[in-house]
């Protein structure tokens, strides 16, 4: 499950826009599984989780029905296929658009101000969403390990990610 058709100027996870750098969706849900009965939620995002939508299909389905399910896909609902709506009817909040770089800015789950939310499940009324709109940025999350630094969250206009590489690398005389 990998792969982005949008190519999005400043995407941030440019190496998930090749479909082969993914996992099977039985893979995945092998890999995450244990952890299910002890959240509350799941989050799937980019590349592009409904570019390859059959297999997202079957990875939904074996999920808790009672597991909050939040979608970040490039799309619009009206550019959907079959297939790709019926996953996205099976998220309970989506952020849907592709992200546009002159209109990125401080805002909740939103890369960008083009992006809109929408709740298929109906899980989230209008008001709640239409609060979301009115939020700041939650942040980055920065975890590092042995391996590597990954970054968890939206980064905003200041660009956080570009800032924090280039202080590591004069830190650590990198190249």
């Amino acid at each position: 499950m990998s792969g982005c058709p949008f190519e999005c100027k400043g995407c941030i996870v440019k190496e998930l826009q090749n479909p082969e750098n993914g996992k099977t969706y039985e893979d995945f849900y092998k890999e995450i599984e244990s952890y299910l009965t002890k959240v509350d939620g799941i989050t799937l995002s980019g590349g592009e989780p409904l570019f390859q939508a059959k297999q997202l299909l079957k990875f939904l389905k074996k999920l808790p029905k009672n597991l909050d399910k939040m979608l970040f896909t490039g799309y619009y609902k009206n550019e959907l296929n079959d297939i790709q709506r019926e996953c996205f009817d099976m998220f309970d909040l989506v952020v849907e658009g592709r992200f546009e770089e002159d209109k990125k800015g401080n805002f909740l789950y939103r890369g960008s101000s083009n992006q809109i939310f929408s709740s298929p499940t109906k899980k989230y009324s209008d008001e709640f969403l239409n609060v979301l709109y009115t939020m700041p940025s939650a942040g980055l999350e920065i975890e590092v390990n042995d391996k590597e630094i990954v970054f968890y969250g939206i980064p905003t206009k200041n660009d956080e990610i570009e800032i924090i590489k280039k202080e590591l690398q004069k830190l650590l005389n990198l190249k």
